[in-house]
């Protein structure tokens, strides 16, 4: 018997053949989309390539077997619905990322080590030339060719030593670590000497205009009088001048804090004012004034020569054509009356000052010393004696002392004290002079006590306090 073939059932609301089986799920093969990868794959190869300064680098880097990991990426591509295929895929793509990121974290250390080389081979360049004019010398420890060609950008050394010859000549450089400048002009000699703690300058003598500006070391100047000390927070913009005799700061802007090394005072300044820094141990401050703000060469004023203009070409006045019409008008008559000449009057002459008359000079009063004489070396010798008061052994003072009979340089001479001889000086003052006498025989007569070297500074002015009031004579 023939089977009978079963017609396929529609549906009711399409009117389509609807088939009666189960529907068999078909698998469809995943494709991976690797393109991504692949870019990220190409970018890092690309950087490598541009980080890489060495050929140690370049060495590591070209053991790497790419052509492996072309080969796998190929391989993932044509890759389909394979499940397995695409683990093994993912696989080796991962692997492939680990190495170039191994190879890019030891390009990274290398680079870095290779920087903290050059560093550590830089850390005795600590400055650079700006501008050099005129005789300039730099001497580096070691290097003989350091004088030579001074141009700008040239490195100074820790330890150089520079001099600037005669005006106009100096030269000014830029630090490294903080960007200060320093310009030293004529007639300067220092040493630039910089630590892990401190950066100094040890100066001889001359003139360095400074910009310090905050850096994570103190900046020190330091001479044979004074010792500039600036913080390592602090900013300061300074004129210093450096001399055998003392020392001269100015400061412009900021603060710093001057030292002399003599007496240890120190004394902080502040922008606007002056210090001298004396070789006797003294710091004299005063207000800086405009001219203080100025070092260095001064440009000089050049007259040039006056230049002659040309001379223009003069054109020739055309001549006029018209006639000008002459009006004739009477003319007023002017008559001239002479003028009288009235003579001045006389001026009567001056009168002559009369000299006034010299008033009358009183006769000067006869002195009589015969009294004066006749206390002293009677009642006031025997008031010394009798008390015991202090009498002096003193010398002349620069040659012979006149010994007079009377306190008058007019009266009698009695004797001389020789310029070495020791002589006795009692305390008895009349009119600038004082008793004198020789040892062991007693008072002589009177001596100025200006030619008289007193052992000490007080003992004239004792001599005439005790005189006022001990041996006044009445004048009744």
């Amino acid at each position: 018997m023939r089977k009978q073939k079963k017609n396929p059932s529609r549906d009711k609301n399409t009117g389509k053949f609807v088939s009666g089986e189960t529907p068999i799920n078909v698998i469809e093969e995943k494709k991976g989309d690797y393109t991504f990868k692949a870019i990220l794959l190409i970018v890092f190869v690309f950087v490598l390539l541009l980080i890489l300064n060495n050929t140690r680098i370049l060495s590591s880097i070209s053991t790497l077997d790419f052509q492996t990991n072309k080969t796998s990426t190929n391989n993932t591509f044509q890759s389909t619905a394979n499940d397995s295929l695409d683990v093994k895929s993912e696989a080796q793509t991962s692997i492939a990322t680990s190495n170039i990121q191994i190879n890019k974290d030891s390009t990274t250390k290398i680079v870095a080590q290779n920087q903290l080389d050059t560093l550590a081979l830089n850390t005795n360049q600590i400055a650079r030339i700006l501008v050099k004019y005129g005789n300039v010398n730099i001497i580096s420890k070691g290097d003989l060719d350091s004088n030579q060609n001074l141009y700008p950008g040239k490195i100074i050394k820790n330890g150089d030593q520079i001099t600037v010859g005669e005006y106009p000549s100096y030269i000014s450089f830029i630090l490294n670590n903080d960007n200060s400048v320093i310009v030293m002009y004529d007639n300067t000699n220092a040493q630039i000497v910089f630590s892990e703690t401190i950066n100094s300058y040890k100066v001889k003598n001359g003139k360095i205009h400074a910009n310090i500006r905050n850096s994570s070391k103190p900046t020190s100047f330091i001479s044979q009088n004074s010792i500039v000390n600036i913080g390592k927070q602090d900013y300061a913009l300074m004129n210093l001048l450096f001399d055998e005799g003392q020392d001269q700061f100015v400061t412009i802007d900021g603060q710093a804090t001057i030292i002399n090394e003599l007496s240890g005072l120190s004394l902080k300044m502040i922008k606007q004012q002056k210090l001298f820094s004396t070789k006797i141990g003294q710091l004299i401050w005063s207000l800086a004034i405009e001219s203080d703000f100025i070092i260095g060469p001064k440009k000089e004023l050049v007259i040039l020569p006056i230049e002659k203009e040309i001379a223009k070409e003069l054109k020739p006045i055309k001549k006029i054509s018209k006639k000008l019409e002459i009006i004739t008008e009477k003319k007023p008559k002017i008559t001239i009356k002479p003028i009288k000449v009235v003579k001045p009057k006389p001026i009567p002459p001056k009168p002559k000052p009369i000299p006034p008359k010299p008033k009358p000079i009183p006769p000067k009063p006869v002195i009589n010393y015969d009294k004066t004489r006749d206390y002293d070396f009677n009642v006031a010798i025997d008031i010394i004696k009798k008390e015991s008061i202090v009498t002096y052994l003193e010398r002349p003072l620069m040659s012979d002392i006149p010994v007079y009979y009377f306190p008058d340089i007019n009266s009698e001479l009695v004797s001389s004290i020789s310029e070495q001889e020791k002589f006795i000086v009692y305390p008895i003052h009349r009119s600038g002079f004082l008793v004198v006498g020789r040892l062991g025989t007693g008072p002589l007569g009177y001596a100025e006590y200006d030619l008289i070297n007193f052992s000490s500074e007080d003992r004239l002015g004792k001599i005439i306090d005790l005189s006022k009031t001990r041996f006044t004579i009445d004048k009744k």
